[in-house]
């Protein structure tokens, strides 16, 4: 049986190796999903699956498009919240906001 998307982003979160606290930060923005916006979850964890593929089929870090996608949902609050010692995928997730996941 297939995972869904939002334990296939649970499991590439746990697993990989990132800097700083981003994983910590990450979970913490999916319970978030989870219990005050659980109808974005679903889609923002797909988006984010999706990106890691997309980004290891052109032979690139998967991370970077991974984590930008998935908080490419956040609200300006919580990118404020959650990003704010994460700079880089702060920056990349506020230019993918608005533009849909190949």
């Amino acid at each position: 049986m297939k995972a869904s998307a939002v334990e296939q982003a649970r499991r590439i979160n746990r697993t990989w190796l990132v800097q700083g606290t981003l994983a910590e930060t990450t979970t913490a923005f999916l319970d978030l999903l989870e219990r005050e916006r659980p109808e974005i979850l679903e889609e923002a964890s797909a988006r984010a699956v999706a990106a890691a593929r997309q980004a290891s089929g052109d032979h690139r870090d998967p991370k970077p498009d991974f984590y930008a996608a998935l908080f490419s949902v956040a609200t300006d609050e919580e990118r404020d919240r959650f990003l704010q010692n994460h700079a880089w995928t702060r920056r990349l997730s506020a230019e993918r906001r608005d533009k849909p996941t190949k």
